[in-house]
Parts: structure tokens; C-alpha cells; sequence
């Protein structure tokens, strides 16, 4: 696990820094290369159901850097029940979903309706 949590914790430096404005062009990381060591650690977590180039080829773009972060997080805080369901839905689209149940009547089912 360390790897990828070194790896990660670099990317988001990385770009802490280049936010600010700092040059990081002298940066050693790339990342793609950071991807390819946490992606490698995603399939190895899972217990190596799929391998990487499943991941590049089949996965969620945007959702594989926070699944990825969020398996990381889980994995050190020990809750990993989390990762029951992956990809992770948008917590957007989740909202919306929640919001579109609210909002459609449900019918009543009368036991005994009247004869």
C-alpha cells in the first residue's frame, strides 16, 4: 500500500504546487507514472480480479483518481466496507437519484379493497 499512498500523496502535492504557482517542471513524478503504481494497487487490493489495462480500458475515467483515494483512505482507516460497491457513483448523480425518488408519487396498495 505504501507505494501508491506515497504516490498519491505526490500528485496532490504536485498539484498544491503548481496551484501556487511554483514550478514543478524539475518533478521527478509524473502522472502517468503515479497512475500506473496506484492502478497496479487497485488491481492487487481487489485480489488481482482484472488487471491494469482493464482498468485504463473499462473503468470510469472520472471516477478512477477518487475511487482510487477513497480505497486508499478506506484501507488505512480500516473501513473497508466501502469498497463493497465499486465505481462509486457521483455524489451529483446520487443526489439526483434520491431527489427523482422523492419526487415521483408512490402508489398505495389497499389489503382489502372496498367490493
Amino acid at each position: 500500500m505504501e507505494p501508491a499512498a506515497k504516490m498519491y500523496g505526490n500528485l496532490v502535492r504536485i498539484s498544491r504546487d503548481a496551484e501556487e504557482g511554483k514550478d514543478v517542471s524539475g518533478e521527478k513524478t509524473t502522472v502517468a507514472g503515479a497512475l500506473d503504481v496506484m492502478v497496479k494497487w487497485f488491481c492487487v487490493l481487489f485480489g488481482n480480479q482484472f488487471k491494469p489495462d482493464d482498468i485504463y480500458d473499462h473503468y470510469p475515467a472520472d471516477r478512477l483518481m477518487h475511487d482510487i483515494a477513497l480505497a486508499l483512505m478506506a484501507v488505512q482507516t480500516q473501513m473497508t466496507e466501502v469498497l463493497d460497491t465499486f465505481p462509486t457513483i457521483p455524489a451529483t448523480q446520487e443526489a439526483e437519484e434520491i431527489l427523482r425518488q422523492t419526487e415521483e408519487p408512490t402508489m398505495a396498495v389497499e389489503e382489502n379493497p372496498p367490493a
